[in-house]
């Protein structure tokens, strides 16, 4: 194992395999990527996988929109196909008020360069004929993205940056950071399975980096405390339901394309095709914050009890905008911890204080987010700037005032 690199990156899911990728891609030769249990264990493997473009933020527009397009490459790149299913995305609006909002984004979508198109009513009626289009005022709908396998997209990344040079470790988690005032000593330990459990070991390394990137995802409250900054990135449970295939969406497959991701915002929710079938997927009001003071040891690639009294506004909501929903059956069910920051947007950039340390937490909508976070991140750290204004997503807007709980009730 080496113990001098340029650059430790710390966590092995969507983030982490981007930045260590882009950073080698960008021109440093000698990268590592730490992951204290496997790849993808954390959100990533229980993630949606959706890639929606539509974002309120500058910065995270562009991210977005790299990442969209970088996933496409993937496989030419690496051989791994990633699971790209490039069915674009309906976005619904009940309101005046919220069509407003939607031509603000617009704004943003057309400097980024975005694809988007305006649907009224009646042709998303005509185009999408099991959607109920009684009480909406329109669309928005981005032609071009879709959704990923959360899983195969990070993996091929993790070949890309192993194909260019990044080494991977696995079962080593990251105890401690000391800066010498040139470099950073990290200090690793092995893990190892004990009664399904990952545990530490005695077997302990320090790794020296001139530069460490923390994708800690959610142990980002672990990582605050090692660092002794403050992380406002806390986790919360997030639902979301498969259904049986639904008779009349078999039925219109048969002679029609898949539909695109829906959304209707007013009533907090996404849905899309699952094998004949729906993923519906609330945004659910109050959903509980979790570790909000660090992931016990023994909460690996787990979930949580899934509670359907919680959703019920959000399934109903789509009984009634999907009517042929309603006699469907539920065939799987995932309630797992997804990071948040108060205002939404991720952490990414310089630790406030610290040298040579960078961020990259928090992500809400950490799959549609990597490709594009790895590629700016880097760049920030190679060249010294993104090409693009990263401002609103520097995490020294959070400042000494932030305290844990706030961030927890911030979340829900």
């Amino acid at each position: 194992m080496k113990t001098h690199v340029k650059a430790l990156v710390i966590g092995g899911g969507a983030i982490g395999t981007s930045i260590a990728y882009h950073l080698a891609k960008a021109g440093w030769q000698d990268v590592m990527l730490l992951e204290r249990d496997e790849l993808t264990s954390g959100s990533t493997w229980h993630a949606a996988g959706l890639l929606p473009y539509f974002n309120m933020s500058y910065a995270t527009t562009w991210i977005h929109d790299y990442s969209i397009k970088f996933y496409k490459t993937l496989e030419e790149e690496t051989g791994l196909n990633a699971g790209f299913a490039v069915v674009g995305n309906l976005r619904m609006a009940q309101t005046e008020e919220r069509m407003d909002e939607f031509r603000l984004y617009a704004s943003t979508a057309e400097t980024v360069g975005v694809p988007h198109e305006w649907l009224t009513p009646a042709q998303i009626k005509d185009r999408y004929p099991l959607v109920n289009t009684d009480d909406l005022k329109g669309a928005i709908l981005h032609p071009t993205d879709g959704y990923i396998n959360p899983a195969d997209v990070t993996m091929a990344m993790a070949k890309g940056a192993r194909q260019r040079g990044v080494t991977v470790e696995r079962k080593w988690q990251a105890d401690a950071f000391h800066w010498t005032g040139e470099a950073w000593e990290v200090t690793c330990t092995k893990m190892v399975e004990k009664g399904g459990n990952l545990i530490p070991s005695e077997e302990q390394v320090v790794i020296t980096a001139e530069h460490v990137v923390t994708a800690s995802g959610n142990h980002a409250q672990r990582t605050a405390r090692m660092l002794g900054i403050k992380i406002p990135a806390i986790p919360v449970e997030h639902q979301f339901i498969v259904t049986e295939p639904d008779p009349a969406l078999v039925d219109w497959r048969k002679a029609n394309p898949e539909h695109p991701v829906l959304r209707d915002a007013d009533a907090k929710w996404y849905v899309r095709e699952e094998r004949g079938g729906w993923i519906l997927g609330p945004y659910e009001r109050n959903a509980p914050a979790c570790f909000e003071y660090g992931v016990p040891d023994s909460f690996r690639a787990d979930l949580f009890p899934l509670d359907l009294d919680r959703i019920e506004e959000e399934y109903m909501a789509m009984i009634h905008r999907l009517p042929s929903s309603e006699e469907v059956g539920l065939k799987d069910d995932f309630n797992g911890p997804i990071c948040y920051t108060p205002d939404g947007n991720p952490l990414v950039g310089p630790a406030p204080g610290l040298r040579n340390m960078w961020l990259a937490e928090g992500f809400s909508f950490g799959i549609t987010a990597a490709g594009g976070t790895g590629h700016y991140l880097a760049q920030m750290m190679v060249e010294g700037e993104a090409e693009i204004d990263m401002a609103s997503l520097d995490p020294k807007r959070y400042g000494s005032w932030m305290t844990t709980e706030y961030a927890a009730r911030k979340n829900e």
